[in-house]
């Protein structure tokens, strides 16, 4: 008799019991989801940022190698070849006039120069810009070919790094004796047209640097990249842009050692 009445009181969970157990688990897998999924955005952002980095390194750390050759021509080049036939470069005014130019183009958005660049005996012609319209950095490359005293065909402009947002170059010309020689102490440093005086180009005071003369007393270039990041973060705002892209500049000063 006893035994049965204790086998009465045995009982299941009840329909009470078993939502506030489903709740529960509901609150503690909801609370799981967020936190993995807070996880994976940041660390999305935090890989765009450093593919972003990684990309603004290369970009400058390519023009730095190469603009830092300049002038550095082995093989001698017929005064009427030594511009390349302008697949991109602009016709006007920096194709062939007969002088030899270790710079062919210098603007605020573009840099050709001759040089040889990977140390072959060979010259070659390097333009690198901008390509607004896909957010890429690209660089064209022109061979000299000394046994058929002409230039081959461009290879056309090649994507050096991407999701770059924008690129500025800057000039400093020598300024002394051998120089502009403009009587102005451009460095500020009580001296007028001292030796190794160098002075910034300003091209809206200072117009275009439209003759070899002028791009022939460039002494540094100075080169600005902006890189964004792939997609955009919507828990970041960026202060300027008012975007929700993340965004790297990088910045370098470079010396043309054989001009």
């Amino acid at each position: 008799m006893g035994a049965l009445k204790e086998k009465k009181r045995e009982r299941g969970v009840t329909l009470v019991e078993l939502m506030i157990a489903l709740s529960m688990f509901a609150v503690i897998l909801t609370a799981m989801y967020n936190m993995f999924n807070f996880q994976q955005k940041n660390y999305s952002v935090q890989d765009n940022v450093a593919v972003m980095q990684q990309n603004v390194r290369v970009g400058l750390g390519y023009m730095v190698k190469e603009i830092r050759m300049a002038g550095y021509i082995p093989d001698g080049i017929p005064p009427n070849k030594l511009s390349p036939s302008n697949d991109s470069l602009p016709t006007s005014p920096f194709t062939a006039n007969g002088i030899s130019e270790s710079v062919e183009e210098a603007t605020a958005s573009a840099i050709t120069l001759q040089a040889d660049i990977d140390s072959d005996n060979i010259t070659e012609a390097v333009r690198y810009t901008l390509d607004a319209g896909n957010n890429t950095l690209t660089r064209e490359v022109w061979k000299w070919n000394a046994g058929a005293t002409s230039w081959d065909a461009s290879t056309g402009p090649e994507i050096v790094a991407e999701n770059i947002e924008n690129i500025v170059f800057t000039y400093a010309l020598l300024a002394g004796a051998q120089g502009l020689a403009n009587g102005v102490d451009d460095d500020g440093d009580g001296s007028v047209d001292e030796q190794g005086e160098l002075r910034a180009w300003d091209f809206g005071v200072d117009g275009v640097l439209n003759t070899n003369t002028l791009r022939g007393y460039i002494r540094q270039v100075g080169a600005t990249i902006t890189a964004r990041s792939a997609s955009t973060d919507i828990n970041y705002t960026h202060p300027v842009q008012g975007d929700h892209y993340r965004r790297r500049i990088l910045t370098s000063d470079i010396g043309l050692r054989n001009m």
